[in-house]
């Protein structure tokens, strides 16, 4: 049964959606509010400024997503595979309890610095725009700004946190069995996909733990990235008809050395 491609950033272009909807809106308000004691065009570029942020990152996620879509398919319809398989409906259902179980932190609200940040940021901007206006509206703009900055990323948090737990929803009510393809320093595992290029990218290990359920761990090494790991762990659900053929294939299946 053939597998439809998913996106395989699809939890982040829900995420960062919504915060350019949210940055967009706000904007807005922040606009029509600009003429009234309770908003300055200051607090507007800010909005405006978060929306252009978010909006190309949105872009720039979907592009990325639909390149790996084409990557994908051309490795599942060429002779690399070496194992391939697609889950059965009962396999499927353990895996997505196994995976829904190991996620229940990732939708947990996270307020932290970014909204001190946009907080801190939100109180300097009122505090200049007031100087002009005596030190009682220097105070007044400042605790505006500090609030409507605190409440903005609090905002952030709390999109960010749905964006996570609406994704993780999605993928738990996924009927569709996912599959799995490996090949030589090459893996497609329910959406994820890696290529390894044998400098920078490449499968350092690969074993199999033989468990209830089996799975594949494998250890990845990936290109440098900003504040990120260099490195990262896929653990793959074995189906037990096939762990003897994975295990038969895991001297090629990571890169050699």
């Amino acid at each position: 049964m053939e597998t439809r491609i998913r996106n395989p950033h699809q939890r982040a272009i829900v995420t960062i959606g919504l915060l350019t909807i949210f940055s967009f809106l706000s904007t807005l308000v922040i606009w029509g509010l600009s003429s009234t004691r309770f908003a300055n065009f200051a607090m507007t570029w800010i909005c405006l400024i978060f929306f252009i942020f978010f909006g190309s990152v949105w872009v720039i996620i979907w592009l990325l997503g639909l390149n790996q879509i084409r990557k994908i398919k051309e490795f599942l319809e060429s002779d690399r595979p070496l194992v391939s398989w697609t889950y059965s409906e009962a396999e499927w259902k353990q895996y997505k309890e196994i995976v829904w179980k190991g996620e229940t932190g990732d939708w947990k609200i996270q307020f932290g610095c970014l909204t001190f940040l946009l907080a801190l940021a939100g109180m300097l901007t009122g505090m200049l725009v007031g100087l002009n206006g005596g030190l009682l509206e220097a105070v007044r703009i400042t605790l505006i700004g500090l609030l409507s900055g605190g409440l903005f990323g609090a905002m952030l948090g709390i999109l960010v946190a749905g964006g996570n737990l609406w994704g993780a929803r999605q993928a738990y009510r996924q009927k569709e069995p996912g599959q799995v393809a490996l090949g030589p320093n090459e893996i497609y595992a329910n959406y994820d996909y890696f290529r390894g290029n044998d400098r920078n990218s490449f499968i350092r290990d690969a074993k199999i733990n033989r468990g209830n359920p089996g799975t594949l761990e494998v250890e990845l090494v990936v290109p440098p990235r900003p504040r990120a790991s260099t490195e990262q762990q896929w653990s793959i659900m074995i189906p037990s008809q096939w762990v003897e053929r994975v295990e038969e294939i895991l001297p090629v299946l990571k890169a050699p050395g």
